[in-house]
């Protein structure tokens, strides 16, 4: 009976040995196993962890792709924005050339057929204008109807004289220098007509004659306000416009003139343009006031009080005029600048 039980015990522990290797050899096997599936998990994380992170550069790269995009595209809109901004600002300017009055005047000037009307319209206005201002002078000079006829078509021959090269100055194409040939064109052309002048009334008539021309834009300044107030109590008795022609061209040559826009034939002594700038006008306009305010103290001992107070008026307008068309010559001769 021992024998058997330890037969049995025997084959019970062998057989249990056994088993208990078998099942040691499947632990070490599960164990490899995990062992292996924790290094393919801790691979796999690896893996996903650098993909994640590639995922994450590339979603800033993109994002920084996108704000750069973005960038551009405003920066690309501003600048076309700011392109046709400047475009239509050209425009405006080009415009603004294009329509500007002076500069249409200005061409105007240039056509040939517009010149001869305008000289032509000059003539007949002038010849009023001649009888008028020179009728005194005709008698001083004791003339004959057929002697007077002739003198004024001397003086309305220099008085057209350069017509043609004094409409040219408006051309605003024109340089300075084509500009100053021009006087002198004028300036020429002037002085020829000056010479038939000398010619034709002899040395003491030619000087009388002078010195009757210093004193035509006072006698057209006095000839404007008379004929303003003709037929009022502000009107001027032939001894008041007399006395005030006068003590005009007294006062105009003992008064310093700097500026040099004073000159009768502005045009005949060099380039308007390089003269009308607006220091000179300034300086003009500051020099006529004075000169005004100065004479008013001499017109105030001719005048009656209601005739001084029209002429203070008077005398204002006229500056205002002046003033205002140097203004617009300087903008017609230099709009090539403008």
């Amino acid at each position: 009976m021992k024998t058997t039980f330890l037969i049995i015990a025997i084959i019970g522990c062998i057989a249990l040995g056994i088993f208990g290797f078998e099942q040691s050899k499947k632990l070490q096997a599960q164990s490899d196993e995990l062992a292996a599936a924790k290094e393919q998990v801790a691979s796999l994380e690896a893996e996903l962890k650098d993909k994640e992170e590639a995922i994450e550069n590339a979603k800033s790269i993109e994002a920084r792709s996108r704000i750069l995009q973005k960038t551009l595209t405003e920066s690309t809109t501003a600048a076309v924005a700011e392109s046709k901004k400047t475009e239509k600002l050209q425009e405006s300017l080009d415009r603004a050339k294009t329509n500007n009055p002076m500069s249409a005047m200005a061409k105007m000037f240039k056509d040939p057929g517009m010149r001869d009307m305008m000289k032509s319209q000059q003539k007949m206005a002038l010849g009023p204008v001649i009888e008028k201002q020179y009728g005194d002078l005709f008698k001083q000079l004791n003339l004959s109807p057929e002697q007077s006829a002739a003198f004024k078509d001397l003086i309305m021959k220099k008085m057209v004289a350069g017509t043609d090269a004094g409409l040219s100055m408006m051309d605003d194409s024109l340089n300075p220098s084509q500009r100053a040939d021009l006087a002198k064109q004028v300036k020429a052309q002037s002085d020829e007509v000056d010479s038939e002048i000398k010619q034709f009334l002899g040395d003491n008539n030619y000087q009388a004659y002078q010195s009757f021309e210093k004193s035509v834009p006072d006698r057209m300044t006095m000839s404007q306000f008379n004929d303003q107030f003709a037929g009022t109590p502000n009107g001027l008795t032939p001894e008041q416009q007399n006395q005030m022609i006068r003590a005009m061209s007294d006062a105009r040559n003992n008064f310093t003139w700097s500026s040099g826009l004073n000159q009768q034939n502005l045009a005949a002594n060099g380039d308007i343009g390089s003269v009308l700038t607006d220091d000179n006008i300034a300086k003009y306009t500051s020099e006529q006031e004075q000169f005004d305010q100065q004479f008013l103290v001499k017109a105030q001992q001719i005048l009656t009080p209601d005739q001084f107070t029209a002429y203070q008026q008077f005398q204002k307008q006229r500056r205002d005029m002046q003033v205002m068309g140097m203004k617009m010559a300087k903008q017609m001769f230099n709009s090539q600048n403008q």
